[in-house]
Parts: structure tokens; sequence; C-alpha cells
């Protein structure tokens, strides 16, 4: 189980900068379609990202489940590679 929510943790962190990029350019444009569509894949992923992330945390700090660690270390990985990715295409 450990496995299968990091994996989705580090997915729905990508999926979630990816489409917040693309959400706050449709923004900036008064774009509303794409504000609207990107918004709805910016909340999915936000909500299994967090729900996911809530529980291991809460099992880290009142059980000392430790082995629920690698879950938080790819929410961050995933987050990171994703705001990289994000900031290389904007430059582009």
């Amino acid at each position: 189980m450990i496995i299968q929510y990091s994996i989705t943790v580090f997915l729905t962190q990508l999926i979630f900068i990816g489409f917040r990029t693309w959400n706050v350019k449709a923004v900036s444009n008064n774009h509303i379609p794409q504000v609207l569509i990107s918004g709805v894949f910016v909340n999915l992923a936000w909500l299994v990202s967090i729900a996911i992330g809530a529980v291991s945390m809460i099992e880290i700090i009142n059980n000392f489940r430790l082995e629920f660690i690698p879950v938080v270390i790819c929410s961050i990985t995933g987050g990171t590679i994703g705001s990289y990715i994000a900031m290389k295409a904007k430059k582009k």
C-alpha cells in the first residue's frame, strides 16, 4: 500500500503543478474556458494528494509509523520536479 500511495502522490503532485501553471497562465490571459478546465484538474489532483498526504502524516505523527515517510518524500519530490518542469517550459 505504501508503494501505491507514494506513486500516486508523486504523480498527483506532478499533475497539480502542471495544471496549476496552465491555470495561472489562463487566468493572466483571461481565458475563462481554460481557467475552468485546468481548475478542475488542479482541484482533483490536490484532493487526491492531500488526502493521501494527510493520512500519511497522521500515521507518522500519531502512530510513529515511519513506513509512511516515502509517501512524504514522493510528495516533496513530485512537487519539486513539477515546479522545475513548469519553470523550464515557461522559459521556452
